[in-house]
Formats: C-alpha cells, sequence, structure tokens
C-alpha cells in the first residue's frame, strides 16, 4: 500500500466523493464545498457518489455512513447540554480518506473536517468574499496518510455583526461561509441572554394588567416598568420559575433558558429592592451594582428550576450594573451560566497586564466567576474602541488572552464585530484559530498569511503588521468601547514613518496582481490613518477649515477602498454616522469650530495657547486660595490642552488616572479693536465628570454642573474681557471622584476667543 493517496492527478479526478443513502443536509453540503474546492484548485471534477453505488478506486468519504462504520472509524457524536461533543476525524484508510464530524443537534462538524482537510492543501479563507481567499494551483493532488481527530478548545466561537458598520444581505451570506470555513459556531440552539429578554419571564401582556407588583416601580414612585422586573417581589420568582419550566415541559430539546434586564442600567425603585442594593459603585461597573439584588434573583428561580430540569442551564449576562460579582447572596446554584460583558475594560492591553489596572481588575472578575459557576462565556468587543475605523490590531492581546480563558475553563466567546475588514485586519481570522485550537502559534498564522497574501512583500508586511501591534501595546493609554481614540499619542511620526517604509517597501516587492492589489489596501489604511493624523493636528493648531478638508480626504479614501470590497474601510450607516468618532461627525465638530473661528457665525479674536499651566486639586483648595489668579498658589507644570491629562503622564504605574479638580489657567492678549464687541469663549472639547467652573479676569463667569460634552462649549464673556490689554481665563474640571470608570477627562481640543457676528 503507498504511503500517499492520489486525488487528481494531472488535472484528471482520482477519486470520488461518496456519502450516505441518506445523507444529511450537512453531509451534502460539506461534499459540494469539497467538489468546489477540488475543482477550483485543480481543475477536476470530483463526482459525488452515493454509498450503494459501485465505487473503484479512492473514495472520500464524507459524513456518516454505513461505509464508515464498517470501516471501524469512531466518528464524534452525540448531544448533551454540556455541549462538549463536537468534532471531527480525518483519517486514511486503504484507499478511503474518510472526513467526517458530528452533525448532532447543530454541530457541523463535517463541514469543519472538509474546510481544514482543504486547508492542509493550501487553501485559506482570511477575509469573507473573495478578496480574503486564497486557492493553491496544483494539477496534480496526493496526500499523505492522515489520522487526524480534532476537538475545539471552546464549545461557543461566535463573531458577529452588530450593524455599527453596514452589512447588505451578500456580506452577512458571505461572512457565514467565512465562519463556516473557519471553524467558528454560534451555536444558536442557546438560548443567549440577550439585553431585555428579561421580559419572557412575565410578558407585559399576560401578566402586567393581573400582577402589576411584580414589575419595576420607575424612580417617580408610582408607574410600574413594562421593561424591568421587580426582583425582590416573591410572585416575581414563582412566575419566573412557572414560564421557565412550561417552556421546558414544551420544548424538550430546549435545554437553556436566558435572560437579562435591557441595556442600561435598569433598577426597580421600590423600598425592598433599593435595600437590597449593597452601595458598590465605580469602576464603571454600574452605579449603583445590581449586582447583589439581580444574582439572588436569578439564585432563587435557578434553585427551584433545577428541583425538576438539573440538565438545564439559566443563562444570565454579567453586564453593566452586573459585572460585579455578588457579596451577600452565597454559593451560586451550578445551573447558572454567565454571559460576561465587561464594556468598561481596556481593550489595547493583555488580561493582567501589570501596567492596566482595568486588564488586572478584569482578570480578576474572570477568575471569581469561574470558580463560582461552571458555565462561563465571554461577550467581548472588537474592534473595542467606536467607531472612527482606524486599525485596531488585538493579535498581541489574543495570544496572550485565549490561552488564559482556556485555563479558566471559559465555555467561549460571543464576540460584537464590525463589518469593517482593514480595522480588525487578521483578529477575526486570529480569533477563530485560537477558538478552535487555544495553542495555535499565532507567529505561525501571521507568517503564513503575509507568504500567502503578499508573496515576495511578505517580510515588510509582516513587519508593518507587528510594528502596529507594538505601538498599541506599547501605549500607556487605556482605551475602551464609546470614547475617541487619541490616536496622535499611539500612532506618533516616528511610527508612522517606519510604517511608511514597510509599506513601500512591500509595494516595490510585489510580484503578481493580487499582490499588488493587497499591499495597495495596506496604503489605503495608512493614508486613511495619516488622514486622520493630519486633521487632528490641523484642530491643534485651530486650522479648522484645513481639518474638514483632511476628514473629506479620509472619506475619498474609503471610497476608493469601496471599489475594492465595501467592507474594507466602510462609513457607518445612517443612524450611526453623528455618533462620536464617525466621519460625519467629525466633520460636523470641526466645521462648527471653523464657523465660529473666521466662518459663518463669527471672527476669531484669538487662538489661546495650546500649552495651559495645570495643577491637579484633590483636596480642593484652590477656590479658597484663589488660584484662578495668575501666579497664586505659585508657577505650575504646563499640559498640551488638546489631549486629556491621564495620556500627559498624570497616572501611576498600573495605568490609575488622577481623579478630581484639576485646574487649567492662562493668560492672552486682545486686540483694542474688540471694545465693546460682543465676545465668546469657546473651548473645543472638555471631558469632566462632574462639572466645569470658568474664570475670567478673576471673575467666575460660567459653571455647569454637568458639562461633559464631546463638542464645543460655549462661554459668553462679553463685558469681562480687556480689549488692548492681557486677560486671564481659568479652568476647573471636576472628575467626580470615586468613579473611576474611564480616565478620559480635561481639556481636549484648543481654545479660542471670538466675536459673533
Amino acid at each position: 500500500m503507498s504511503d500517499r493517496l492520489t486525488l487528481v492527478e494531472g488535472g484528471e479526478a482520482k477519486a470520488q466523493i461518496v456519502i450516505a443513502a441518506e445523507p444529511t443536509e450537512t453531509a451534502k453540503e460539506a461534499a459540494s464545498a469539497l467538489q468546489e474546492y477540488i475543482n477550483r484548485i485543480s481543475g477536476a471534477e470530483l463526482p459525488i457518489r452515493d454509498e450503494k453505488e459501485e465505487v473503484s478506486g479512492t473514495r472520500i468519504l464524507v459524513g456518516r455512513s454505513e461505509a464508515v462504520r464498517q470501516l471501524g472509524i469512531e466518528v464524534p457524536s452525540g448531544f448533551s447540554y454540556q455541549i462538549n461533543e463536537e468534532g471531527f476525524v480525518i483519517k486514511t484508510v486503504g484507499n478511503d480518506l474518510v472526513i467526517a464530524g458530528n452533525e448532532d443537534w447543530n454541530y457541523r462538524g463535517t463541514i469543519y473536517g472538509v474546510y481544514d482537510f482543504l486547508e492542509r492543501l493550501g487553501c485559506r479563507w482570511y477575509f469573507p468574499g473573495g478578496y480574503g481567499e486564497v486557492l493553491p494551483k496544483m494539477e496534480t493532488i496526493t496526500i499523505e496518510r492522515l489520522d487526524i481527530v480534532e476537538r475545539p478548545s471552546f464549545r461557543v466561537r461566535n463573531i458577529w455583526y452588530s450593524g455599527w458598520m453596514p452589512a447588505s444581505s451578500e456580506e452577512r451570506a458571505e461572512f457565514e461561509e467565512w465562519r463556516d470555513r473557519n471553524k467558528m459556531t454560534s451555536l444558536m440552539g442557546l438560548s443567549v441572554p440577550s439585553d431585555g429578554t428579561i421580559i419572557a419571564l412575565a410578558p407585559p401582556d399576560k401578566y402586567y394588567e393581573s400582577h402589576p407588583e411584580i414589575y419595576a416601580l420607575e424612580e417617580d414612585g408610582e408607574t410600574r416598568s413594562k421593561e424591568m422586573l421587580c426582583l425582590s417581589e416573591p410572585e416575581t420568582v414563582r412566575i419566573a420559575v412557572q414560564t421557565i419550566t412550561d417552556t421546558f415541559r414544551n420544548n424538550p430539546k430546549a435545554f437553556t433558558f436566558g435572560f437579562a434586564p435591557a441595556d442600561g442600567h435598569p433598577l426597580c425603585y421600590c423600598e425592598r429592592c433599593q435595600k437590597g442594593l449593597k452601595g458598590f459603585s465605580g469602576k464603571g461597573y454600574g452605579e449603583p451594582s445590581l449586582s447583589d439584588l439581580w444574582f439572588k434573583f436569578v439564585n432563587e428561580v435557578s434553585r427551584e428550576v433545577k428541583k425538576e430540569f438539573p440538565d438545564r442551564w439559566l443563562l444570565t449576562n454579567g453586564y453593566a450594573n452586573r459585572v460585579r460579582l455578588p457579596e451577600g447572596v452565597g454559593e451560586l446554584s451550578d445551573n447558572i451560566g454567565i454571559q460576561s460583558a465587561i464594556i468598561q475594560a481596556c481593550t489595547v492591553h493583555p488580561i493582567g497586564d501589570p501596567r492596566c489596572y482595568q486588564r488586572q481588575d478584569y482578570e480578576q472578575l474572570l477568575s471569581r466567576w469561574t470558580e463560582a459557576l461552571r458555565c462561563v462565556f465571554i461577550y467581548d468587543y472588537d474592534p473595542g474602541k467606536h467607531v472612527d475605523n482606524l486599525p485596531f490590531p488585538a493579535l498581541h492581546n489574543l495570544k496572550h488572552d485565549i490561552p488564559w480563558f482556556k485555563q479558566r475553563g471559559i465555555w467561549g466567546f460571543w464576540t460584537e464585530g464590525q463589518n469593517s475588514w482593514m480595522v480588525s485586519h487578521l483578529n477575526y481570522y486570529v480569533r477563530a484559530k485560537l477558538m478552535w485550537d487555544a495553542e495555535e502559534d499565532v507567529d505561525a498564522l501571521v507568517r503564513d498569511y503575509c507568504e500567502r497574501f503578499y508573496g515576495k512583500a511578505a517580510d515588510p508586511v509582516e513587519r508593518y503588521i507587528w510594528r502596529l501591534e507594538g505601538a498599541v501595546n506599547d501605549s500607556a493609554l487605556h482605551i475602551v468601547w464609546g470614547y475617541e481614540v487619541a490616536w496622535k499619542a499611539i500612532l506618533t511620526p516616528k511610527v508612522m514613518e517606519q510604517l511608511d517604509a514597510d509599506l513601500a517597501e512591500a509595494g516595490s516587492l510585489s510580484d503578481t496582481a493580487e499582490s499588488t492589489l493587497h499591499v495597495r489596501v495596506l496604503r489605503m489604511v495608512q493614508e486613511h490613518a495619516k488622514a486622520f493624523l493630519e486633521m487632528t493636528e490641523a484642530g491643534d493648531r485651530g486650522d479648522y477649515a484645513e481639518a474638514v478638508r483632511w476628514v473629506d480626504e479620509m472619506g475619498r479614501i474609503r471610497e476608493e477602498a469601496a471599489k475594492v470590497d465595501p467592507a474594507l474601510i466602510p462609513d457607518p450607516p445612517e443612524w450611526a454616522e453623528n455618533l462620536t468618532a464617525a466621519l460625519k461627525w467629525y466633520r460636523s465638530l470641526f466645521q462648527e469650530l471653523a464657523d465660529r473661528a473666521g466662518g459663518a457665525r463669527g471672527e476669531l479674536v484669538t487662538m489661546l495657547p495650546r500649552e495651559w499651566e495645570f495643577r491637579p486639586d484633590p483636596n480642593e483648595d484652590g477656590q479658597i486660595y484663589q488660584w484662578y489668579l495668575p501666579g497664586k498658589g505659585g508657577r505650575w507644570p504646563e499640559i498640551d490642552t488638546t489631549l486629556y491629562w491621564q495620556a500627559q503622564g498624570y497616572q501611576d504605574e498600573r495605568g490609575v488616572g488622577y481623579c478630581g479638580k484639576a485646574w487649567y489657567r492662562t493668560s492672552f492678549f486682545v486686540p483694542s479693536e474688540f471694545e465693546n464687541k460682543p465676545l465668546a469663549l469657546t473651548f473645543g472639547t472638555i471631558l469632566d465628570g462632574g462639572g466645569i467652573w470658568v474664570w475670567v479676569n478673576g471673575f467666575l463667569v460660567d459653571y455647569r454642573k454637568e458639562a461633559s460634552s464631546k463638542g464645543p462649549i460655549d462661554v459668553d464673556v462679553t463685558g469681562q474681557i480687556r480689549a488692548g490689554g492681557m486677560n486671564s481665563v481659568a479652568l476647573v474640571v471636576n472628575t467626580a471622584p470615586g468613579d473611576t470608570r474611564q480616565y478620559y477627562m480635561g481639556m481636549y481640543r484648543r481654545a479660542f476667543l471670538w466675536s459673533p457676528r
């Protein structure tokens, strides 16, 4: 017997695909995929036969069948509420090649086995659709003897398009195919604890009129919410138990029931529920923490359900005001599963990073959850930032974190993704590989990608990838979803110069149409990032019209990229295009500033200095000692007013930034021709957590209790300015001590004086 099997020789089929006499839909799909790709690789079309047909020569047995059983091959099979039976085999026996996997329940083992085999032949699917596909060309296909059994490291391996970027039905279908080709699964038989599913426990159309007491009392003390339940009401527990047990009785195949409050920080304001809150707050994990009250309720329901259904899971989420573990509930029932979603945790540093207290907290919280419960899976975000569409590499995190998740017994991942593939770049591909095998060599995956996708340009592209990863990982910034990213502090001129050089070399080495196109896309990504930085710098100079022009240049680059593939650097959909950091939002912001500073709305008087004196005021002494006057309290260090203070060194070695009141002050000259004219002082952006105070020439001209703004803040200073002389301004920003949710505080864009038209 030969050491190799020949499937195709000289472009002619030397094997036949054989499926069961009554094949499953999954097996038929897998057989068709194998036939299609062998044809595209070699030009040969392998016929698909029924196992009852007479077949001579080499057989490729796809899926479970009597023929596979007769060969004595054990194929993964079965299903239980532990959902740990997934897997496939690829094995040669004599002149036969078997590719078969578990197809019970929603498992797609045979599909994964076929695509795994095709990968061994050299096929790759780095991105969905034609752009990301790499296929070898070979007239002859021979394989070595194989004996492979694979099972995944994680049960749940899902990335889904959240909608922050548009995705057509065709793109969604391509994404589904891509997920199969990279052995991902959402296991949609799970009842996921999505936001707002708590109402499934007691549908208002069934219970609201007869049992109003089970619905949450709103803050007005009178209205009952149809979107939240009263967690301290005994009848709520009884009805919830009845709903869940009825569901399991009526649907014997159902093995999970998921429920969670609505998005945000919902509460019941009745006296008992408010008493059940234990006073924990801060760190962004909900204000106040609902964990003790929530998990007491979940625990009571779960214990009752378990009496009748010990082999079912009740799934909920640890999100928003339920991130913390409960402290006064005791042992949690072992039929509870939790989807842990810690949105307020830095996404640029690895779990447990000593430079990043947020990732240390994340490590501690997840360690405790996995000690408390048998079923924990992760809801995370990739990219872990808002919608600016600059590249957000995470390979340095994934190669560290996913093996740690495996070690902690995490069940898997429900990752909120976006249809913006050059923003996440290799993140999703590497995620998929690590979700299947947590020990996969990430460096080798990257090298394989560079060689297959960029050919002779592999070396400089590989340097580009890891240089970008290093710039993000080495940053002292701590970035979470929903905030602007201070990219100028990450993509420094030195880093950008090096990235430019890498891509220039890659361009000079590209020698095929495909590799040239692929390098050109990376150049678009780089030029898009450079345009963003130019926009930022123009804004920092106070040249807002120039900033608008760079916004438009970013739009032009996105349009160019869309000609290659609409999902490379897309614009957000219409409903999200005005969100912070969206292109339209930046254009609107800088146009507003341009209109004030010499445009349609006003005449620029003077751009205030970029560097101001700065002093933290943890004891709140400044107002008493009149720090709003020049020179009071001594000379202070200066700080850049275009970047929040935590990014300028005002944080400790663990990344915990200064929190409390802080003072800015400066002086500026106003020409005499503005005597008796209306004047306004505009701050481009101030990020606060508890108010701002503004003094001009020693006079308090403005106080705002909640001035947090991601756009211009205008202060009327008519009558307070001394035209023809020097003027002083002082700003106090309060960052709400105790709320260490996120350290993005203080002045974030230039201030200027202007005269409204």
